[in-house]
């Protein structure tokens, strides 16, 4: 077996995307109903890149190839196209830019291969696969009532730093990096119900105040794209002096920002745009946080939050986070 990863053989200006390959195998193929080729053409040209290695195309082959047979038995059933069918008829088209028939790589030969290449790819930064292995390490597991487990400074070094290539790669993966950069448990909650909402406080004592504010740094970043979570922890940076210089003034105006976005959930009626369920906590300790500052800062300083808080409005890029979230954002993939 060759274990060499090999670099693309296609332009780098013509290499899928991780949505588009997601989408161009949607198109090629059935995989939910009939298990049967939807269109020979979409599936020519997804063959066509994983045969020469497109990074992205590479999982969706591997798909075809590891339920091959219940492909060819459904499609038969359902007097569908087959993906055996498929190659008898389409094999010629396989062929590179320059016409060149096309070889299978070898690495598709032997299934063993698949765990390998995807843990390879990930340790050469490719985003799709990084992100996948940065949940290998965290969270960690939980307990009988279901709170989860510390994780080790290891375990969290190794999560952060594949997050970290994924993010580079395009993903908006801030809120399962700030988790891991800031808590033991490596999640900002410390229960699977989202009972219990861990607190800036508790951040890990192994963090560098470099790190430190760079975690508020990616909050603020989720915060303009409308994250309770992220307000909520610029909000302690600022209440507690840790990632942002103390300020009362401003914690007071991101808690009241807090208050906005939850008014906000309710007129656009939207409540799957935040994960509603999961912010009682959050509402919960945001109230306790006001409560605390109302009655140290004085009428001219809660004014001045009021007008921080008008300008904070202002920076709300979009109001459905979890779109955001799950958004992967352009790059030119790496042959």
């Amino acid at each position: 077996m060759d274990y060499t990863i090999y670099r693309s053989t296609i332009p780098e200006n013509q290499l899928l995307r991780i949505e588009e390959a997601k989408e161009l195998y949607r198109r090629a193929f059935d995989n939910q109903l009939y298990y049967a080729v939807r269109d020979p053409d979409e599936l020519v040209k997804l063959i066509k890149h994983a045969w020469q290695w497109d990074k992205n195309a590479m999982p969706y082959y591997y798909d075809l190839l590891l339920w091959h047979d219940e492909y060819d038995e459904n499609g038969k059933k359902e007097g569908k196209m087959s993906f055996t069918e498929f190659m008898k008829k389409y094999r010629d088209q396989l062929v590179d830019n320059t016409s060149k028939p096309l070889v299978e790589p070898v690495v598709f030969k032997d299934r063993k291969m698949l765990s390998y290449l995807w843990d390879k790819f990930a340790d050469l930064k490719y985003p799709k696969f990084a992100f996948q292995k940065g949940w290998r390490f965290s969270p960690c597991e939980s307990d009988n009532n279901e709170k989860y487990i510390p994780c080790s400074n290891e375990q969290l070094e190794e999560s952060i730093k594949y997050f970290n290539y994924a993010m580079e790669g395009g993903y908006h993966c801030y809120e399962d990096l700030t988790a891991r950069m800031l808590f033991q448990q490596g999640y900002h909650y410390k229960d699977k119900e989202f009972k219990k909402i861990s607190k800036l406080t508790e951040y890990r004592k192994s963090l560098t105040p470099e790190d430190l504010k760079l975690a508020i740094d990616y909050a603020e970043i989720m915060a303009e794209h409308s994250s309770i979570i992220g307000i909520l922890r610029v909000t302690e940076a600022f209440l507690y002096g840790l990632g942002r210089e103390q300020d009362p003034v401003k914690a007071y105006a991101w808690s009241r920002l807090n208050d906005y976005a939850k008014q906000k959930i309710i007129e656009i009626d939207n409540n799957l745009a935040w994960d509603y369920y999961q912010l009682p906590p959050v509402w919960e300790y945001n109230k306790e946080i006001q409560t605390r500052l109302e009655q140290i800062l004085t009428p001219a300083q809660k004014q001045a939050a009021q007008n921080e808080l008008a300008e904070l409005k202002t920076k709300i890029i979009v109001w459905d986070y979890n779109e955001w979230k799950e958004q992967i954002d352009d790059f030119h993939p790496k042959p």
